[in-house]
């Protein structure tokens, strides 16, 4: 009995993550009002607790590790393909800040943008230098890998700003426009931290001064990021007309609407990816530029897509 059992369960990886995520999510939406009004906390930091305790430090119920492998040499030599994980996250990222862009009111940059390019620039640029000061004399690392620590550390991630961002009793006592400023710096500084990165690595590889300038100046600031900008906010424009003519003569149906932003998010996260440009720049400026008119925003105002949307993602 216990071997023809044995045969039939089939608990592999993926399905472990089916089972540890929905439950994760049934628990949370059992106590969600509970969990934000009364104890002040949102998804993430909680998916984060189940994330370890179910993880291979703790229970090994699920190892990332053995997801996803592919061949090396041959078939008795496999190397574990760390790709899958990488492009699952860089998915999950440009859906949640093309969100952000998406949520924001309209035209919200032509009015706002010195208050979030304070945050971006100044801010910004003394959290990584402040960062790397303390990387560098607590790790006793050196100062290129100190700057490439703190560039992944420098930008506040949009999650931690859940319990302001998020519909709860608490996040009504701070005003919108607070609200819409730490939304707006969220979303583009997953992009904007990547010249912090690139001078890092590029220090790293002992390159000359001017070769080092030459490469960031060029290819980071001109190329992926300025560029990546450009190219989301012409996505997200020329989709918007696309749809209201699509939706003028009737030539969508409703579901194909309210799911067209995400078929678009990860068009541009597909577009900035395959140019070498900075794709979570490319996905904000898309969401961005969509939503400029606040069109779209108006229409599904009532289906709460967003807050659907960051819900899976956050906790995924």
């Amino acid at each position: 009995m216990g071997s023809w059992l044995s045969k039939q369960l089939e608990p592999s990886s993926a399905h472990l993550v089916y089972v540890v995520l929905s439950l994760f999510l049934i628990c949370y939406a059992f106590f969600s009002d509970f969990i934000r009004n009364r104890l002040h906390l949102s998804e993430p930091p909680l998916a984060l607790l189940v994330g370890i305790i179910f993880g291979p430090m703790a229970l090994n119920v699920l190892d990332p590790e053995s997801w996803f492998w592919q061949d090396r040499v041959n078939n008795a030599n496999h190397t574990f393909d760390r790709s899958a994980t990488q492009e699952a996250a860089r998915v999950v990222v440009c859906l949640q800040v093309f969100s952000v862009g998406l949520e924001l009111p309209k035209a919200y940059f032509s009015r706002h943008w010195r208050s979030v390019g304070m945050f971006l620039v100044p801010v910004m640029t003394f959290s990584w230098l402040i960062t790397a000061a303390f990387v560098y004399a607590v790790l006793r690392t050196e100062w290129p890998t100190a700057l490439i620590i703190s560039a992944c550390l420098a930008p506040t991630d949009p999650v931690l700003a859940a319990a302001v961002l998020q519909e709860s009793r608490f996040s009504t006592r701070v005003p919108k426009r607070i609200k819409h400023v730490l939304s707006a710096e969220s979303g583009c500084n997953d992009g904007t931290s990547f010249p912090f990165l690139y001078a890092g690595l590029l220090m790293y590889q002992g390159l000359s001064t001017g070769t080092v300038i030459k490469e960031w100046f060029l290819e980071t600031i001109l190329w992926q990021c300025s560029l990546g900008l450009l190219v989301g906010l012409v996505i997200g424009h020329f989709a918007n007309r696309a749809l209201r003519i699509a939706e003028r003569r009737d030539w969508i149906d409703p579901a194909s609407f309210l799911v067209f932003y995400i078929l678009l998010a990860l068009l541009a996260c597909g577009i900035g990816s395959s140019l070498g440009l900075d794709d979570f720049l490319v996905a904000f400026g898309a969401g961005t530029g969509f939503a400029w008119d606040g069109w779209f925003a108006m229409k599904t105002k009532a289906a709460h897509l967003p807050n659907i949307l960051d819900l899976l993602l956050n906790s995924s």
